[in-house]
């Protein structure tokens, strides 16, 4: 029995029941691979199932608000997969014929956001196109099992592994084929503690007859230093009107298209009497304590983040030093998307 009826027979018995492999439907596909990048398995299927129940077809997705869309995806993370799932709804539901959908990798892949693996994924589940889908995992299967010692992160590294798939990959089932590569690395063929015993494919895997199973893939990566920042939230409420004061973050930074408070910024830790005189200068406020701290981590990213109660001086015009800000009823703080530090701190006050 050949590689690929294996590897396909083992998927049938033991893959992962998963609710986006419950249809065929691309756009419903789309979503899950959208949510899978970078996020886990486990932590995907409720945000999947609460966001198809929102956005049922594509549609929906793109008459939709981007406020609604980010709050869906809230908690969820790398908040630019959201923005550019509603940005693809958009443009074919603008420019395309009803239930017109891309069934081609190449047609896919001209979308932003939609990589090559994605493009992959949803090309062959989808519509049958043979094409290996690569992600970390396929990198590791297929290094491991051919014996490729070539750098994955290097550019000529996705056209050698498609060369060599390509002739052991089936061309009948090219979806349950990729979807089986996903479940293997996920389950048996893992970075560390590999379960090789129970591999359907050990008795012709390079790396198995070698004992070179933990020396592939081979992956030289330049880490990037992690930057510090420091965030000073000026939280104002203001009790008499029950009116909280929010921004939306429109710039080229971390968790674009979601709101927060009024902020200050730091390269190095304030002390309090600094913090009081840079909200003072910048907003003509008078800040109160310090009500709430969170470290908040992200890749390449640690946020050293406080949270100060703020009060206006009534003769001070809010329009002269809140022109990028808006005060919203405290009833209507749920309908807004927050980054993470954001909600925690609106629980810690008991405000959701």
């Amino acid at each position: 029995m050949n590689f690929s009826k294996k590897i396909i027979n083992w998927y049938k018995n033991n893959h992962r029941k998963l609710p986006w492999r419950e249809t065929r439907n691309p756009y419903y596909v789309l979503v899950s691979e959208f949510m899978l990048q970078k996020t886990k398995v486990s932590k995907t299927i409720k945000y999947y199932l609460d966001f198809i129940k929102k956005f049922p077809d594509i549609e929906k997705l793109a008459h939709a608000e981007e406020k609604e869309v980010l709050k869906k995806w809230e908690g969820l993370g790398y908040y630019a997969r959201a923005r550019y799932l509603h940005l693809f709804a958009k443009q074919l539901v603008k420019k395309k014929p009803s239930g017109f959908f891309p069934k081609t990798y190449k047609e896919l892949i001209k979308y932003k956001g939609i990589g090559p693996y994605t493009g992959a994924a949803v090309a062959s589940i989808c519509f049958d196109e043979v094409i290996p889908a690569l992600d970390g995992n396929a990198y590791r299967v297929f290094s491991r099992y051919i014996g490729i010692y070539h750098n994955i992160t290097s550019f000529g590294a996705k056209n050698i592994f498609r060369f060599f798939i390509l002739k052991i990959m089936d061309h009948n089932d090219p979806g349950i084929f990729n979807q089986a590569i996903m479940d293997l690395g996920s389950t048996l063929c893992t970075p560390r503690k590999a379960k090789c015993i129970y591999c359907p494919v050990k008795s012709s895997c390079f790396s198995f007859k070698n004992g070179t199973i933990y020396d592939l893939p081979v992956k030289n990566i330049i880490k990037k230093p992690v930057v510090h920042r420091f965030f000073y939230y000026v939280f104002i409420w203001d009790k008499k009107n029950n009116h909280l004061c929010i921004h939306k973050r429109n710039n080229k930074d971390i968790w674009k298209g979601l709101y927060d408070f009024p902020l200050i910024e730091s390269e190095k830790n304030l002390s309090i009497s600094e913090i009081i005189d840079k909200i003072w200068t910048k907003f003509r406020i008078i800040s109160d304590s310090i009500i709430y701290q969170i470290i908040h981590k992200l890749t390449h990213q640690t946020l050293f983040i406080q949270f100060l109660n703020c009060r206006i001086i009534q003769n001070i015009q809010k329009e002269k030093y809140f022109d990028n800000f808006f005060f919203i009823p405290h009833e209507k703080i749920v309908e807004y998307p927050f980054p993470r530090p954001i909600t925690l701190f609106l629980k810690h006050e008991k405000m959701i």
